[in-house]
């Protein structure tokens, strides 16, 4: 099953050239007609020799043919060969290309929840497999067919010969196919254990490569060899399975070869001996079972590689059978936004075990400026999740200017809201690159505009290569103040109408923070704004601040409103250890 569907993404991509693959494989049959119809002259040219032999002056007319049919077949085989390479030059680049990005984009649309939930270097990983496998496949294909076809014309041009070394040859290459289509079902499972087992150490390797400065800090070096060490056996187990049955395999190939060799060698000399073939038939013969064995054992040699590849292949397409949670409805309209109104109606979501909203509602008016708090897991990174469809809602609906969001395009939902996270992860290119990554087409001077407003400028004059500087794999040439101040100024770039800042200024020193919160004010005027904080004195030029408490909201209203209720913000205010909530209440 798996195979067929291995079959079906391959030929979804590889009809797009459909006229170039034709023609590759058609040109590579040139090699069946070299390998059959060489010997075939070679035996005209033996007998010609053998009948004038008394009379070598009168040979000439007979051989000059000969010499040019022989001379018109290396030239037909090398322009097919030379031609068949400069067609694959064009068609294999393209079709991996096609592959690898067709891949990509079907990873890429995954939720957050999926990328939490695989390694990333094990993705990446099976998008290499994909592409660099489907063409070893279809390399193998392009020698395991002419074999093919030089079984056939061989037995044809051994027919003409003489009967019993047509039938001793298809015996021979019957044999050797019913070998192999016997061996293949182990080779493909053990092949396909093998991928997998190869895909799960390099995400092993991988995300202990990425942390390397966790890894560097503690000085953990052996520990995270040793924690290889049952992903390695496992894999080096697997595979010498898969080559342990290959080697059988070629074992019995081996005997089978030397029978029908020998078998056909010798009725070939007993023949000869008893005059029933000529001298030039025995050289057709010869050559011609040479070529057959030449052919098919230099195709079967490529077996291994031909199930690795199939095991790579079918491993990494697990991944575009993976369903994408989170998907635009076939009629989704664009979101069009006015005054940025959020509302959720009789909301309900549970993430794993933990039910989080039970039938919530609220409302943010456009242009308000909300605050969210609570004690860790309250709910309030989930309450902007679901506005940004992260996660797809049980029961009810979230209404942005009275369009549910469920029903709209994520690029437009995305695309009109600007989310500040509490620790950003930037991409390893230009400061300027990672600054317009929301607004690719704005100018030098908005980005230098945006980054004076969030007070980037200064530290990016100092930078080598200024805004041209790269920052590192995740943004680790920056301290986490720097990667924050470059999300800020990407938010700044944006022409959102509505602003989540979650966390924004945590990284920030004091100094700092307050040249941000000058910025972060001009940055949410006319904006809707909700804002996550652990610093409650963040909150207090909020509009509303909404109390979250185990996914229900038990208090709302400003901060000034909070502190005289003397419920439940009041506590977490007289709470706070040198500004900042902690994550559970201090028993």
């Amino acid at each position: 099953m798996q195979t067929k569907l291995l079959i079906q993404f391959i030929w979804k991509y590889a009809k797009l050239q459909r006229w170039k693959f034709f023609f590759m494989f058609l040109l590579t049959l040139t090699w069946s007609c070299d390998a059959t119809i060489w010997p075939y002259i070679l035996r005209r040219i033996v007998d010609v020799f053998t009948q004038y032999d008394t009379h070598r002056e009168s040979a000439l007319p007979a051989l000059k043919w000969l010499l040019v049919a022989g001379v018109s077949l290396w030239v037909f085989v090398e322009a097919g060969f030379r031609t068949r390479s400069f067609i694959q030059a064009k068609a294999f680049p393209k079709l991996e290309a096609d592959i690898r990005m067709a891949m990509f984009d079907h990873i890429q649309a995954h939720s957050p929840k999926y990328f939490n939930e695989h390694f990333a270097g094990d993705l990446a990983n099976k998008i290499s497999d994909m592409t660099t496998q489907v063409t070893s496949m279809i390399q193998n294909l392009l020698m395991f067919l002419p074999a093919f076809v030089t079984c056939i014309l061989a037995v044809i041009f051994f027919f003409q010969v003489n009967t019993l070394f047509a039938l001793l040859l298809a015996a021979m290459i019957v044999f050797h196919f019913s070998l192999c289509f016997a061996f293949t079902p182990k080779c493909i499972q053990y092949s396909n254990a093998h991928g997998e087992a190869r895909s799960t150490l390099a995400g092993k390797l991988v995300d202990s490569l990425t942390n390397n400065f966790a890894v560097n800090l503690f000085f953990r070096f052996q520990f995270e060899k040793q924690r290889l060490v049952p992903y390695q056996k496992e894999e080096q187990q697997k595979n010498g399975h898969a080559q342990y049955i290959i080697a059988l395999m070629f074992t019995f190939l081996s005997v089978a070869f030397l029978i029908g060799i020998i078998a056909i060698n010798g009725f070939m000399i007993l023949y000869w001996l008893q005059n029933k073939i000529s001298t030039g038939e025995v050289i057709q013969i010869f050559n011609t079972t040479w070529y057959v064995v030449f052919s098919i054992w230099f195709s079967g040699e490529q077996i291994p590689q031909f199930f690795k590849s199939v095991g790579l292949a079918t491993q990494a397409l697990t991944v575009m059978q993976d369903p994408q949670d989170i998907l635009d409805l076939p009629d989704a309209k664009p979101l069009i936004l006015s005054k940025g109104e959020i509302l959720f109606e009789n909301v309900s979501f549970r993430y794993g075990a933990k039910n989080l909203f039970e039938n919530k509602n609220v409302q943010i008016k456009g242009g308000e400026k909300v605050g969210l708090v609570g004690y860790s897991g309250a709910g309030k990174s989930t309450f902007v999740n679901l506005i940004l469809r992260f996660h797809s809602l049980e029961k009810g609906k979230i209404l942005i200017d009275g369009q549910d969001i469920a029903q709209t395009t994520l690029a437009s939902l995305r695309t009109q809201l600007a989310l500040i996270p509490q620790d950003p992860i930037l991409f390893h290119r230009t400061l300027k690159d990672n600054i317009k990554y929301g607004r690719p087409d704005v100018t030098d001077n908005e980005i230098i505009q945006a980054a004076k407003l969030a007070h980037c400028d200064e530290f990016i004059k100092k930078c080598p290569a200024g805004y041209d500087s790269l920052v590192g794999e995740r943004g680790t040439k920056l301290s986490g103040g720097e990667r924050q101040r470059i999300a800020i100024a990407r938010a700044m770039l944006t022409a959102s109408p509505i602003l989540i800042l979650d966390e924004a200024t945590s990284a920030l020193d004091s100094v700092t923070e307050n040249y941000i919160q000058d910025s972060l004010e001009k940055l949410m005027q006319n904006r809707t704004t909700i804002v996550i904080a652990h610093r409650l004195s963040t909150l207090s030029k909020m509009d509303r601040i909404l109390v979250f408490d185990q996914g229900k909201i038990v208090e709302e209203g400003t901060h000034q409103n909070l502190l005289s209720q003397n419920g439940h913000y009041a506590r977490m205010w007289q709470m706070q250890a040198g500004g900042f909530l902690p994550d559970q209440p201090l028993i």
